[in-house]
């Protein structure tokens, strides 16, 4: 009376177990871009100070690392940027950081052009997004503003299986009144053969700029 029953259910395990290894192997999960993005721990450090009466808002962000995700990288790159609008409530601010994306990069263009033509924040299928992009209020980089482009690199790293990367990464943004005076000049071409080495202690270099009030 047992045995078929026993075989039954011997016979459902192994395909069920089938059913599984096959799933994992041939049929990728769906993979909501806003879940990813909720759960990358990134945080905004923000500040407000006071210099000759005058309110600055000061803040720095360390973007994600996911160049195989771009969809969350943009919705990183929109939310921080309108986040530090709202917190500067219309005061002067800068935001400085590592943002992990390129000059010619899509979200860099979300950070520092207007308009939405160019891209629609990827649909969540899990949550009810409220938030919409402003796509009115972008940034102003520094380094841009005062010599008419962003540095040639500001990350030289080893990668390894292909070539060292060198590109620019990091940035310092602004918005208001705020005038650049002078920019930290940078090297054209890194030295050695990747950083950190004796002289460079990260695979960063310094960015840096002088503001007026």
């Amino acid at each position: 009376m047992c045995q078929p029953r026993e075989e039954e259910t011997q016979l459902f395990s192994w395909g069920w177990n089938l059913y599984q290894f096959a799933m994992s192997k041939f049929i990728q999960p769906t993979c909501d871009p806003w879940e990813t993005a909720m759960a990358r721990a990134n945080t905004l450090i923000y500040l407000q100070v006071v210099i000759d009466s005058k309110p600055l808002c000061i803040a720095t962000y360390h973007m994600p690392c996911l160049y195989k995700e771009p969809d969350v990288m943009a919705i990183h790159s929109s939310i921080v940027k309108d986040l530090m609008f709202q917190l500067a409530a219309g005061q002067d601010f800068i935001l400085a950081g590592d943002f992990n994306i390129k000059p010619r990069d899509l979200c860099y263009q979300l950070l520092t052009e207007k308009g939405d033509a160019k891209y629609n924040l990827p649909k969540s299928n899990t949550y009810e997004i409220s938030y919409r992009p402003n796509h009115e209020q972008v940034l102003k980089s520094a380094y841009r503003e005062k010599n008419g482009t962003e540095p040639v690199y500001t990350d030289f790293s080893h990668t390894p299986h292909s070539p060292n990367f060198c590109e620019t990464l990091d940035y310092i943004f602004f918005n208001g009144s705020l005038t650049v005076e002078k920019v930290l000049e940078l090297p054209d071409h890194p030295t050695g053969e990747s950083y950190p080495d004796e002289t460079h202690p990260s695979d960063h270099i310094m960015i840096a700029a002088t503001f007026q009030l």
